[in-house]
């Protein structure tokens, strides 16, 4: 099922649960993704979207992140494109939260920005 122009359910539900929040993913969120997408002109994978409490316990994130509340999203690096130039077009595309990570990016819809680099 679709929740956007380019992604389905099934890739921003929960790894563990394959649920979403009560309130559904952020449409700003999905809205992004789709932004995103389009700038690349290509697919991307988003490894993490939403995860239900449990599971980002289990992965060690933190109890507020994002994640839990649908407004974040991980995506792995496109060929052709590290963290830094990655994060660049998420950046323009809109994003509010960018997490640099050697994996991809964190992209969040937090409504401030912040950024931060882990790589």
């Amino acid at each position: 099922m679709k929740v956007s122009k380019y992604f389905d359910y099934d890739e921003v539900a929960c790894r563990c649960c394959g649920n979403v929040p009560d309130n559904g993913i952020s449409p700003r969120l999905l809205e992004l993704l789709d932004r995103i997408r389009e700038a690349l002109g290509k697919p991307m994978y988003i490894s993490c979207a939403y995860r239900c409490p449990a599971h980002n316990a289990e992965v060690g994130g933190v109890s507020n992140s994002q994640h839990v509340l649908g407004t974040a999203a991980d995506i792995q690096m496109p060929e052709g494109y590290n963290a830094v130039t990655l994060g660049a077009l998420a950046t323009k595309c809109g994003a509010e939260g960018i997490g640099l990570y050697p994996w991809g990016v964190h992209v969040d819809m937090r409504g401030y920005d912040a950024t931060w680099d882990e790589r």
